[in-house]
């Protein structure tokens, strides 16, 4: 019950919060509409306010409104507890006049302030008659959804575009393709989709929303609803005319038919649908090379850089390290670009660069950051100078070539404790020894324990010893695995010579449950410890033996009738306790002695 105060509570403190935060509003409306057409203008506002107040050009009129929609969500998250209001005034409109006009920023009054939305730009054309369809009588009658296995051309319902934010560029310098799709038709979902190879550029996906939005636009005096199916930033690794392969899309269109039932509209009427498919043509882009006087340090790279380097500490001992830090930040090729070529003094042994990059890929190409660590270790004392990093690029908006110089560091490294003795191997990678200094030693001298060569344990008594005495072990165990392999062979003779085992090992589960006092369960043990011992003995069966047959298959292994009226008596005494203990004659402990006393009769007269 407090839970709910709690939940109610924090509903009616939800508009004071609301007052607290920033007030946005957000006016929307579609890009283009026909004349004449009646559209939706709408203003959402985050928070209670009265209906935004603003002017119309002479060309558009409200024909209703506002109506006016809110809605409040909330939510707890790891018991965080948070609230969203939305408050929606809509409009309807139409456009009386051709042309693009322009909706200044509402204004909504709160608390004393004003809050202004965005302009609003709608572009008005002339009405077109809408789109014959000579296929729409071609349905079946009361078919639902009858998709023809034919695909057609798109024609002017529906097509697809490759468009280039620009078609004439430096050679690394990035363009944007961005893959779209035109409609005037109901599209239900793509059968297929062939992308564009790209060759000739290095190309890096741009990311989009899997939904595909549509947006009404203007084509030539013609409204369709466009999509963007896939956005990518282009690099072209090479001058002079390059060609980007079509793009091809293959959709599903679902259209309702005209029908002569009434009962269709009643039912929901019937439907077709059909594959349309469109490929667009091949675009053609100019690559313009690089100009010459490129300088000594230019690797590729092209865009709009900056240049940052530092080290970690200037002063240290000998065998200690120093990370250079050498970061280029800017947007361009990014990933195109080569680690730089550093010249550092010889007494330092230097590292493979550890590079780390934090690159985005937006609509306005690779933006962000390279990071290449070096690590440094001075093997000997004295000052030392590293030498500034230079980086040089081309900035195609400027057309020219820029080179950005870092940081000189001095570094004074003392005498550490450990020896300087050694040779400095400079680029070294990580994997490899990094004490140099005491990878060559100096030759020992004095007592250095050789032997001669006659000692040697190979080839004397002792090893042929322990060489024919092994040898004697193998034949041993190959000689004992043969025999086993043999006496595996014949099942029929393992299971008359394992039967008296077997038979022991059923008894003492038997003496367990005498010992716990389940007679019940004492007396079935020993009867399947003696079935199954005889069953193994006689070579037959666990089930084909009973009560009236085993005397006489005793006999003609010419086993003796004491032993046989015994064994009879016990089965009986054991049959009739299993099911009665408390009525047995003879005391359980009786009935086990026994039974172990004739297994072990019948062990010695049935071999």
């Amino acid at each position: 019950m407090i839970r709910y105060w709690i939940i109610a509570l924090q509903i009616l403190l939800v508009p004071l919060a609301l007052q607290a935060q920033d007030i946005t509003v957000k006016g929307n409306a579609p890009a283009v509409v026909k004349m004449g057409e009646r559209f939706r203008m709408t203003y959402e506002v985050n928070a209670k306010t009265d209906a935004p107040h603003f002017e119309l050009p002479d060309a558009l009129t409200v024909l209703s409104g506002p109506n006016v929609s809110q809605q409040t969500s909330f939510q707890f998250i790891n018991g965080k507890q948070s609230s969203s209001f939305n408050l929606t005034f809509t409009y309807i409109m139409v456009a009386d006049k051709e042309g693009k006009h322009t909706i200044p920023p509402a204004t909504v009054e709160d608390g004393g302030k004003s809050y202004k939305s965005n302009p609003i730009t709608i572009e008005v054309i002339k009405g077109n008659a809408p789109a014959q369809n000579n296929n729409s009588n071609t349905a079946s009658k009361n078919t639902n959804d009858n998709k023809n296995s034919q695909v057609v051309s798109g024609g002017d319902k529906f097509f697809v575009r490759v468009l280039l934010n620009r078609d004439n560029i430096y050679q690394g310098e990035h363009v944007v393709a961005t893959l779209k799709l035109y409609t005037r038709v109901n599209l239900a979902g793509f059968e297929d989709i062939k992308f564009p190879s790209f060759s000739g550029f290095f190309n890096q996906e741009i990311e989009t929303p899997q939904n595909i939005s549509l947006q009404r636009e203007n084509v030539n005096g013609t409204i369709y609803q466009t999509g963007i199916v896939k956005k990518y930033v282009l690099f072209p690794q090479r001058s002079g005319k390059l060609t980007i392969d079509p793009f091809e899309l293959e959709a599903v269109v679902r259209e309702r038919t005209r029908s002569r039932d009434p009962f269709d509209d009643f039912f929901g009427g019937s439907y077709r649908s059909y594959t349309i498919k469109d490929k667009s043509p091949a675009i053609t882009l100019n690559v313009k090379p690089l100009p010459s006087g490129a300088p000594a340090f230019f690797s590729g790279a092209v865009g709009n850089y900056k240049l940052e380097t530092s080290v970690d500490k200037t002063a240290l001992k000998t065998n200690e390290s120093i990370t250079l830090r050498v970061k280029i930040s800017g947007e361009g090729n990014l990933k195109l670009i080569e680690t730089p070529k550093l010249n550092f003094p010889g007494d330092f042994e230097v590292y493979d660069p550890k590079v780390n990059q934090n690159i985005k890929v937006t609509a306005a190409g690779s933006r962000g950051s390279i990071t290449y660590e070096y690590l440094l270790i001075p093997r000997h004392a004295g000052s030392f100078t590293l030498n500034p990093v230079k980086f040089s690029y081309f900035n195609p908006a400027l057309k020219q070539y820029k080179t950005l110089t870092g940081q000189t560091f001095n570094i004074e490294v003392e005498k550490g404790d450990e020896s300087e003795n050694g040779v400095v191997v400079a680029n070294y990678s990580k994997q490899d020894v990094a004490n140099i200094g005491t990878d060559i030693r100096f030759i020992r001298t004095g007592n250095l324990g050789l032997k001669s060569i006659n000692t040697w344990f190979f080839g004397n008594s002792l090893f042929w010893l322990i060489y024919m005495l092994g040898a004697g072990i193998v034949i041993i165990i190959l000689l004992i695995r043969r025999k086993k392999i043999k006496e595996n062979a014949d099942q029929l003779g393992m299971r008359t010579k394992k039967a008296s085992k077997v038979s022991k090992k059923r008894l003492r589960y038997a003496a367990k449950e005498l010992k716990a006092g389940n007679d019940g369960a004492m007396y079935e043990a020993i009867l399947k410890a003696i079935w199954g011992y005889l069953a193994d003995k006689l070579t037959i069966e666990a089930a084909s033996l009973t009560r009236d047959n085993v005397g006489e298959l005793l006999k003609n292994k010419k086993v003796a009738d004491d032993i046989i009226e015994s064994l009879i008596k016990l089965l009986d005494d054991c049959e009739f306790a299993r099911y009665a203990p408390s009525a047995a004659q003879t005391d359980s402990k009786t009935v086990y002695n026994q039974a172990a006393d004739i297994i072990n009769k019948l062990e010695k007269n049935l071999r």
